[in-house]
């Protein structure tokens, strides 16, 4: 059996032909890369290297050995790759989001129902989303719309309504009914540092303002101490922690983003218990 480190090395050494610049590239000495080329072509049992006084090069035979060891490098990664996969999910759920609202709202429930599992979750783009969904690294996803897939299933989950929480002597503490970006566009805020979809639609109508991120941990106890207004939602409204502070709806639509559960089809029993609370 070959290493697979040996074929590594001969596929770097197949880009120059040249055993210094190889070396260097893989942090290891000629003298060992020479005699793992040597070892691989033992093990194939025919010439594979062109040899004069001051060259060793590859022949033809080489060159298809290195086209064959790029697929063998390959399919060792694949099988990692899929041997993980099916670990993980015999022990995790995997759940990606474009915002952080879902896995607050059903943090907690998704311990409840899937209780000997490692809950694992990540927000990113909606592309990713739906890239690593149909490739199985997540078992369902939140989007911010519904999907016209052939191959994935959607529900509506729940609708987020975005919110300005300002000290109660703020200039704008009179419009307690609500209030338009345009009317807060200028003022700085203090915001969580990964806010998904939340932060692309707040950086676009609020231009002029300016944002200080936080992460998670410190954003209360900064908010608390701070006369800078902050953001909420419906959904981090019951968790807030910080006081003397009015919550202002924002009426703009932009403010309201709906959430949808989409899984592959064919899984619907992974998210079944999910949709009594949907």
């Amino acid at each position: 059996m070959i290493n697979i480190d040996f074929l590594q090395y001969l596929i770097e050494y197949s880009k120059t032909e040249n055993l210094t610049r190889a070396s260097k590239s893989l942090h290891v000495s000629q003298l060992a890369l020479t005699r793992a080329m040597q070892k691989v072509e033992d093990y194939v049992g025919v010439p594979i290297f062109d040899r004069t006084k001051n060259r060793l090069s590859l022949n033809d035979t080489g060159k298809e050995l290195v086209k064959n060891a790029i697929y063998v490098i390959e399919a060792e990664q694949i099988m990692k790759e899929k041997t993980v996969a099916f670990y993980n999910s015999k022990s995790q759920i995997s759940i990606g989001s474009v915002a952080p609202g879902p896995m607050i709202k059903y943090g907690n429930l998704l311990y409840s129902i899937f209780p000997n599992k490692t809950i694992v979750t990540k927000i990113e783009s909606e592309e990713n989303l739906i890239l690593k969904l149909k490739n199985l690294e997540y078992d369902f996803i939140f989007l911010s719309r519904e999907l016209d897939d052939e191959s994935l299933q959607s529900k509506f989950a729940f609708t987020e309504k975005l919110y300005i929480a300002i000290p109660k002597t703020h200039i704008l503490a009179g419009m307690t009914n609500g209030i338009h970006f345009s009317e807060i566009d200028g003022q700085s805020f203090l915001v969580a540092d990964n806010l998904g979809i939340w932060q692309t639609i707040v950086e676009k109508h609020l231009s002029k303002s300016k944002f200080f991120p936080q992460s998670f941990d410190n954003l209360n106890e900064i908010i608390n101490s701070s006369t800078i207004p902050n953001f909420l939602t419906n959904i981090t409204l019951s968790a807030r922690r910080e006081y003397d502070r009015l919550c202002i709806p924002i009426l703009d639509d932009d403010a309201s983003v709906s959430f949808y559960l989409v899984y592959k089809k064919g899984r619907e029993k992974l998210v079944r218990s999910l949709f009594r609370y949907l």
